[in-house]
């Protein structure tokens, strides 16, 4: 693969660590920026994860404020309800899950550019680079700090859109695991299979290359290890959350230089039909589209699953029958069928329902047709390594629906 010509990029500057949020005061002071829109949901506001952020910019004199309308599966009409506060704003920090710093994106693109987030769907529509945006999250799961993607729901199509553009990126990243420590167990887990379903398909997907392998393997191997003790003892297992959040960044790092498949079009699909959280959504789908591209990336998916090849014990983590855990070595230990088995394993360690009956949603013969039209619609199943026809598609979304070992 060295030999084929591929590029990476990553334009957004990266403040991580325990304690991060603390330099905010001084990067605002090294830039002269002196008033701010922190662009937040209620969630996260009733958490009191914007205050630290707030009390940063108070410590340094800047004029803030807060908008909390930001919904899960962001609307256009929560999105652009945000722009007369942030037009007269020197920066715009996004303080939240994905949601939040996909909307915060489109926020700050939509007070740069005017119009309207319709005007910008698709890819490469913003014309120009934007003004400051900060993001700091408070999952580990989305990457979305340091990619170039914004996504939003159309709601009269309950169908979730994508922008795609580089000059979305925000200018600096805060990572700082501190932000994540009372997030609740099962949305610490949801959100980390979504870093993983990040990490698997931007490996297994067309667009793959060194760099992105580099750290998307990083990501599962931090995953698979510290994501059960982040969802068990997350507020005091500050070695797990740092892990988990630098995996998630790293693996969105990945994926926004080789993109995600056909996982995250039927999670996009799912998601967006049904209003339900994106990471669940995609461990969902993680690994039925897996079993369906084992043929067509055999050797990717033993060395995936050789990397995911530990076990959890109560009392520490220890390797799996035939892996190989130091180094990058894979011995053929593993089949690819082993990688889907340890996904599923993963999910069911941490609380992951296997299908959507389980979640209380029973998928109609008539939604099944709506979900196969929103997956074969989805950009991101360009970048899947075979393409299903629509009764594969259809096939793969029922078993997503009623699914059981």
């Amino acid at each position: 693969m060295l030999s084929a010509i591929f590029g990476f990029e990553m334009p957004t500057r990266l403040l991580f660590g325990q304690g991060a949020v603390e330099n905010l005061g001084f990067e605002c002071g090294l830039n002269n920026w002196t008033s701010a829109l922190i662009v937040s949901d209620e969630g996260v506001y009733r958490a009191g994860l914007t205050k630290p952020v707030a009390a940063q910019l108070e410590a340094q004199g800047v004029r803030y404020e807060v908008y909390t309308g930001v919904v899960p599966n962001p609307t256009i009409e929560s999105i652009e309800a945000a722009i007369p506060l942030a037009q007269d704003k020197d920066i715009v920090i996004a303080v939240g899950g994905g949601s939040v710093m996909d909307s915060a994106k489109l926020i700050n693109a939509l007070r740069t550019h005017g119009g309207r987030v319709r005007d910008y769907e698709g890819t490469d529509t913003i014309p120009a680079p934007c003004k400051p945006l900060i993001a700091i999250p408070t999952t580990a799961g989305t990457g979305s700090e340091v990619t170039f993607i914004a996504m939003f729901t159309d709601t009269a199509k309950h169908q979730k859109m994508p922008v795609l553009s580089r000059y979305l990126a925000p200018h600096l990243a805060i990572v700082d695991p501190e932000m994540t420590r009372n997030l609740p167990p099962a949305a610490t887990a949801q959100t980390g299979m979504d870093a993983l379903t990040h990490a698997i398909e931007a490996i297994v997907d067309l667009q793959a290359n060194p760099f992105s392998d580099m750290l998307a393997f990083e990501a599962i191997r931090l995953i698979t290890r510290y994501l059960p003790r982040a969802v068990q003892n997350g507020a005091e297992d500050m070695e797990a959350r740092g892990a988990m959040a630098f995996a998630a960044t790293i693996a969105g790092a990945a994926f926004n230089n080789s993109m995600v498949g056909l996982a995250h079009a039927m999670a996009h699909a799912i998601g967006g039909l049904y209003d339900l959280p994106h990471g669940l959504c995609c461990a969902l789908a993680l690994p039925v589209a897996m079993h369906f591209n084992l043929e067509s990336q055999r050797a990717r998916f033993e060395q995936i699953a050789q990397v995911m090849g530990y076990a959890s014990t109560d009392a520490e983590v220890v390797p799996l029958p035939g892996a190989v855990v130091q180094g990058w070595m894979w011995d053929k230990a593993f089949t690819a069928e082993d990688a889907v088995l340890r996904v599923r394993q993963l999910m069911s360690e941490v609380g992951i329902p296997a299908h959507l009956l389980d979640v209380g949603v029973e998928v109609s013969e008539s939604d099944l047709e709506t979900l196969t039209d929103l997956t074969l619609a989805d950009g991101s199943i360009l970048f899947n390594p075979v393409q299903p026809t629509r009764e594969q598609v259809k096939d793969l979304l029922r078993h997503i629906a009623t699914y059981t070992e």
